[in-house]
């Protein structure tokens, strides 16, 4: 029953989001798969990674996702920065030194909160 469930939502979910023209091209993609003379990863690799003319060019347009229609493509556009960098004013800081002082500050509290477990 689950295996049908994930077959059944993972066809809704491929048919959502492709285009139903590209799912019709499949038996053309198959039919071309297997009448290359190499392995599969060679296919897509000459197929779908800057593919160029040869002399069934007219049979590989037809494959799904060679030509993807206009309305899939995404533009997006980074929006202009510009960078004003300003000179801040000169800090004037004074020149007394501050340092630390262990005589300013009593360690004896830590001797009361680290202490060994009084029952064992």
């Amino acid at each position: 029953m689950i295996k049908w469930v994930s077959i059944f939502c993972s066809v809704i979910y491929v048919l959502a989001t492709t285009s139903l023209a590209e799912v019709l091209k499949m038996p053309v993609f198959i039919e071309h798969a297997m009448e290359y003379q190499g392995s599969f990863a060679e296919f897509l690799l000459e197929h779908y990674d800057n593919h160029e003319e040869d002399e069934d060019w007219a049979t590989d347009q037809q494959l799904p996702f060679i030509n993807p229609p206009s309305v899939l493509m995404v533009h997006a556009q980074i929006p202009e920065t510009i960078f004003h960098i300003e000179k801040l004013p000169e800090m004037i800081t004074s020149s007394k030194i501050l340092f630390y002082h262990d005589k300013d500050f009593s360690g004896l509290y830590l001797s009361r909160i680290f202490q060994p477990p009084r029952f064992c």
